[in-house]
């Protein structure tokens, strides 16, 4: 069992399968608020009832990358001529069976 006391700014969040969604910016009475970067377009806030567990400097949530409304990663690997063609948007990923992240269809 964790303490909101002990969650604090530039500690790493993680989906309940470890995958790292980006570091606390804030935290308020009623949680925390994860910085935008690669998972999500904007700031995303947190309440405490939704973390699992603390690790360390990592914030463990209760649901997976797949199951967090918002949550949408940066499409990757495109070559430089292939980037004037098409728009860079955000992609919706989830987990295989495996645990790999996927793009969802």
């Amino acid at each position: 069992m964790f303490k909101a006391t002990d969650i604090q700014r530039g500690m790493t969040v993680r989906d309940r399968d470890g995958e790292a969604l980006g570091g606390i910016v804030a935290v308020d009475p009623r949680g925390f608020t994860i910085g935008k970067g690669r998972v999500f377009e904007k700031e995303y806030p947190v309440r405490f009832c939704d973390v699992a567990d603390l690790d360390g400097d990592d914030v463990y949530l209760r649901r997976d990358l797949a199951h967090l409304p918002g949550a949408v990663l940066a499409e990757g690997g495109a070559d430089e001529d292939d980037s004037a063609l098409k728009p860079n948007r955000p992609v919706a990923y989830t987990h295989d069976l495996t645990g790999a992240l996927v793009p969802m269809e």
